[in-house]
């Protein structure tokens, strides 16, 4: 129910609520697990037993050995799981999706944080001050963060590249692959921890965003829209009058009203227009209350989108609960093999 103002072009476009904005970063997310998760079912294979790029004559159970190493399957051709690197460029892939929408993320904090939209104050130890002006409070970890999105980008490019000119099987160059895959991935898991401390430590200025939520004519579209539903008018026709009535001005009755006499040659006062329906309509809290449809701002509608989308990240949790779980057992059984077999 935290009214502001939502945009586009960066300019004050409709209301929204913060609950609804931040969701949108959230959907963004859930596709970015989404995606690592699919890339892990690939990457989920063992190599062991390729050899150099033709198997061996040797009796490996590669199944086994699969097992072994926490591996959900042996990787099906040799070739293959020697020279490929896909599964590389897939996990740079999903880790600078992320980070890109890390960097959009920080890059709304940045702005939020100046004094002149004043939407949320960063807490002391994601931020610095000048080293000259003692007065500045510099979002050093967003920024800081936005440039992590580049240099991991810059991982992701670098990869494919490697890979873009190489012949079967193996090549040398692929040693240079590796510690772009490091680096990407490292980047990544040091920097969406720091997001999400940064997230919940933050203090949102609602009521800086109430006072906004308004401005700009904001609410003109749904003006527009109730000349529709309530009226009778062609959208075209609404959009014609409301924006002559802007550029005007004002929305009161009078400046619709004329702006309605011309740009369409009717009287919305004979419809039954008031100033009195055109104060409650242009209510933030009124537009954003009527947009309650699947997916939009309004807070029935926003709690079904937080109830699917705390499910879903109940199941993701328990995905990575499990999956770190195998993998432990693996460990665990592989190092209790070895010392069987030693004894």
């Amino acid at each position: 129910e935290t009214v502001m103002p939502g945009f586009t072009h960066l300019q004050h476009a409709q209301p929204t609520t913060l609950a609804h904005y931040l969701l949108a970063y959230e959907q963004a997310f859930s596709r970015d697990v989404s995606r690592l998760r699919e890339a892990y079912a690939r990457v989920d294979v063992s190599p062991l037993g390729s050899a150099a790029f033709a198997s061996t004559g040797f009796p490996l159970d590669r199944a086994y050995t699969a097992a072994l190493l926490g591996f959900a399957r042996p990787a099906p051709n040799s070739m293959d799981a020697v020279a490929a690197r896909d599964f590389a460029i897939e996990v740079l892939s999903g880790t600078s999706i992320c980070m890109t929408t890390a960097s959009r993320f920080c890059e709304e904090l940045v702005i939020w944080s100046t004094a002149f939209v004043g939407f949320v104050q960063l807490d002391d130890a994601y931020c610095s001050s000048s080293s000259i002006m003692p007065q500045k409070k510099n979002p050093d970890v967003a920024e800081i963060m936005r440039a992590k999105a580049g240099s991991v980008a810059g991982e992701l490019t670098a990869a494919i590249t490697i890979v873009k000119g190489l012949p079967m099987s193996y090549n040398r160059d692929l040693q240079e692959l590796t510690p772009h895959l490091w680096r990407g991935v490292e980047a990544a898991r040091q920097s969406i921890p720091l997001l999400a401390g940064m997230i919940a430590t933050a203090t949102f200025r609602t009521e800086r965003m109430a006072a906004e939520a308004g401005r700009g004519f904001s609410t003109a579209t749904e003006l527009a829209d109730v000349l529709v539903r309530e009226y009778g008018l062609a959208f075209r026709t609404a959009h014609r009058i409301v924006g002559r009535a802007v550029r005007h001005g004002s929305l009161d009755l009078s400046t619709v009203e004329a702006a309605a006499r011309e740009a369409a040659g009717l009287s919305v006062v004979d419809l039954g227009l008031t100033e009195a329906k055109i104060t409650s309509v242009l209510d933030p809290v009124h537009a954003v209350a009527v947009r309650s449809i699947i997916g939009g701002p309004a807070p029935a509608a926003v709690a079904v989108q937080l109830a699917e989308q705390r499910d879903l990240l109940a199941r993701d949790a328990a995905w990575a609960e499990e999956t770190d779980t195998a993998l432990s057992s693996a460990f665990e059984h592989l190092i209790n093999e070895s010392r069987r077999l030693v004894a």
